[in-house]
């Protein structure tokens, strides 16, 4: 069975890079209900564009309506659930079980997928959902493959494989809520968990190695994809609603590439993981590892790319250890400061624009660091142009055309639809007649389309003219009536 490589979007950008990059499905969240309250997010008409695109392209949307919703919000709530009905959307994930009841019996087409945030993790508990009409269960991220493989066959079950991870039980903590009055439950956790804390043992500050004592590495498991391919798990996710698009073109990239190739994962593609965002990396509870903190730092942590051997009120010196542009981010030890290199000097106080790895070069030193700190980078220039530059999903058709005095048709074909238009565009020649390959050629100008041309069969009666402007009409007609087909799925 093939594994579905779910990506997160929070705008028409992301969606565009998660689907030109390889993804099968998005999920996404609108302006409420969602459990990122803080990410873009989409406006009801973004979404109503974000289906139909994403379908043109045979991509399936997930909208979250994820949040515990108040008694006052249920009419609200309702009409924004009927609205995503109505609108096509693939399912909604979804974790007040009273909604999930209520879905089950108002719109029970409207298929269910129960978040994460659901706290779902036993097959008592996967039994009850059945009997809601749930499709899929978004398991725990506290669950390992192991016993995930134990659960029952007859429900699909998604799990995270990339991202950030929770240091409370999915969908129960409470700290933020109590700590700030912001719940997460409700889309609007604080991340308290990232912050500074102390440990405390009979009224005595243990000594620890840093000060971050509940901030969770990043899941990854890039190279454990062929053991998590043998899995009964319909649906791989990755975490990142609140990332940047870089990060999701990267991620979704590198995981189509290993889930369809059996591929060792190469050092350069790891490099580039790392250099996009991570925390330290983890296996998490799904494959068994039980260090999953990060006590140093709660931010990206980039690649290492030098160490400063010198620093004066000035200028800070620096040995590379790898490649070095303007217009990188950089970060220096596990500290806060960071900047971006606009003023790059080599070792004779020249500007330059690029260095290498082994070089000494200048930075300014506009934080006053005195230590001899690691150089991190944190954005790469040069990658993130990579990323830009991708190459367009494109659409495989066959088109076949038959032109005669009485009528022309034009049938055209993809995986799953066939569209046809019949028009009288030709008359007879009265100098020189139009000729097959003419034709062709103009069929074939699919430029500015989603589609690529895989085939072309046409018969064309002799002493025939078709005036150009009408044969290419003809072709934009056929094409625009695909795309409703597609996009109305």
């Amino acid at each position: 069975m093939k594994k579905e490589l779910l990506v997160p979007v929070q705008s028409m950008e992301h969606l565009r890079v998660a689907i030109h990059n390889g993804c099968d499905a998005v999920y996404l969240g609108g302006k409420r209900f969602g459990a990122r309250a803080y990410a873009d997010n989409f406006t009801n008409e973004e979404l109503v564009s974000a289906i139909s695109y994403s379908h043109l392209y045979d991509v399936k949307v997930y909208v979250t309506v994820n949040t515990m919703v108040m008694e006052r919000e249920l009419k609200e709530v309702q009409n924004y659930l009927r609205f995503l009905n109505e609108n096509h959307v693939d399912a909604v994930i979804v974790s007040d079980i009273g909604l999930i009841s209520w879905i089950h019996e108002n719109i029970p087409n409207l298929v269910v997928h129960v978040s994460t945030q659901a706290h779902t993790f036993s097959k008592n508990q996967i039994e009850f959902l059945k009997t809601l009409g749930v499709k899929r269960v978004v398991l725990d991220r506290e669950m390992s493959l192991k016993e995930i493989n134990r659960l029952p066959d007859d429900i699909e079950y998604e799990v995270f494989i990339h991202g950030a991870l929770c240091v409370s039980f999915s969908g129960c903590c409470l700290f933020s809520a109590l700590n700030n009055g912001r719940s997460g439950n409700r889309g609007t956790c604080a991340q308290c968990c990232r912050e500074k804390y102390r440990l405390w043992k009979d009224n005595k500050i243990v000594p620890i190695s840093g000060d971050y004592l509940l901030s969770t590495k990043d899941l990854y498991t890039l190279r454990d994809l062929k053991e998590l391919k043998k899995s009964k798990v319909t649906s791989f996710k990755i975490e990142g609603r609140m990332k940047s698009k870089e990060y999701v073109a990267l991620l979704t990239r590198l995981y189509r590439k290993y889930l369809d190739q059996n591929l060792e994962v190469t050092k350069e593609d790891e490099e580039k993981i790392y250099q996009v965002f991570n925390r330290e990396f983890t296996k998490g509870y799904l494959l068994d590892e039980e260090n999953i903190y990060n006590e140093k730092t709660p931010n990206h942590l980039g690649i290492v790319i030098g160490q400063i051997i010198e620093a004066n009120p000035k200028k800070l010196k620096i040995l590379l250890t790898k490649d070095l542009n303007q217009e990188d981010g950089i970060r220096f030890g596990n500290t806060e400061y960071g900047q971006i290199v606009n003023f790059l000097y080599d070792k004779n106080g020249l500007l330059i624009s690029h260095a290498k790895k082994g070089d000494i070069i200048f930075l300014d030193n506009k934080f006053g660091i005195k230590e001899k700190w690691k150089v991190r980078k944190t954005i790469d220039k040069k990658l993130n142009e990579e990323l830009e530059n991708m190459e367009e999903k494109k659409i495989p058709i066959t088109m076949k055309g038959n032109f005669t005095l009485e009528s022309c048709e034009l049938t055209i074909q993809d995986h799953a639809h066939t569209v046809t238009i019949e028009r009288k565009i030709v008359e007879k020649a009265r100098s020189r007649a139009t000729t097959k390959e003419e034709i062709e050629k103009n069929l074939r100008k699919l430029g500015g389309t989603p589609y690529e041309l895989k085939s072309l069969e046409i018969e064309v009666e002799a002493g025939l003219f078709v005036v150009v402007s009408h044969l290419n009409e003809l072709r934009r007609e056929g094409l625009d009536k695909l795309t409703k087909e597609r996009m109305g799925r």
